[in-house]
C-alpha cells in the first residue's frame, strides 16, 4: 500500500518540477512580438504549422491544406488575417514560456503551440 502512494507522490513532484523548470509565462508586447515571430515556425506538431516572414506574410499548412496570409503586431497584440473566403483579422495577446506560446483574447486562451526557428524554409511573399 505504501509503494503506490510513494509512486503517486513522486509523479506529482516530477510534474511540479518540470513546470517550475520551464519558468512562468511572460507577456510579449510591442516590438517584442514582431521580433519573436520573424523567421520562426509556430506549430502544434500535428494539425498545423505556420512560418512567418519579415515582410508580414505567413505560409503554412492547417489540417493538410495549404494556408497563407498576413500578420503584424498592433500595440501589444499579434494580429493575422488568413487568406480564405470571408476571413477577418484576428488579434491576440501573447504569452511565452520557453518555446511554448499561448494566444489569448480577453484573458481566455484561444490556442497554443510551440515556436521554433523556421529551419531554412523560405517564407514566400503572398500577394496582398
Amino acid at each position: 500500500m505504501m509503494l503506490p502512494r510513494c509512486l503517486l507522490l513522486l509523479t506529482a513532484l516530477a510534474g511540479v518540477a518540470s513546470v517550475h523548470a520551464e519558468g512562468p509565462w511572460r507577456s510579449i508586447r510591442g516590438e517584442g512580438l514582431r521580433d519573436m515571430f520573424i523567421d520562426h515556425e509556430l506549430a502544434d506538431g500535428v494539425h498545423y504549422g505556420y512560418q512567418f516572414g519579415a515582410d508580414g506574410s505567413f505560409t503554412g499548412v492547417n489540417m493538410g491544406k495549404e494556408n497563407h496570409g498576413a500578420w503584424r503586431s498592433v500595440g501589444d497584440e499579434f494580429c493575422w488575417t488568413q487568406r480564405k473566403s470571408k476571413s477577418a483579422e484576428e488579434c491576440f495577446e501573447v504569452e511565452r514560456r520557453g518555446n511554448e506560446v499561448r494566444f489569448s483574447r480577453d484573458g481566455t486562451e484561444v490556442f497554443s503551440a510551440r515556436l521554433s526557428p523556421a529551419k531554412g524554409r523560405a517564407v514566400k511573399r503572398t500577394a496582398q
